[in-house]
């Protein structure tokens, strides 16, 4: 999306969000942002997102 050709293990300075284009559809608004460089240390970084969901009870146990 916004990391560009570099990709993550890139180097990334000085490379902004992409934008994909001009839409036709909408109400044109004034939008400030800024950008800044942020340096990120070679470590690698794990993510995990577990989701448990119990077994299905009988009805009389979920009163």
């Amino acid at each position: 999306c916004c990391l560009g050709s570099a990709g993550a293990a890139g180097d990334l300075t000085g490379l902004a969000p992409r934008r994909p284009g001009i839409g036709t559809v909408g109400k044109p608004i004034k939008l400030l942002a800024n950008y800044f460089e942020v340096d990120i240390p070679k470590i690698d970084v794990y993510h995990y997102e577990v989701d448990i969901k119990p077994d299905k009870c009988p009805r009389r146990v979920n009163r």
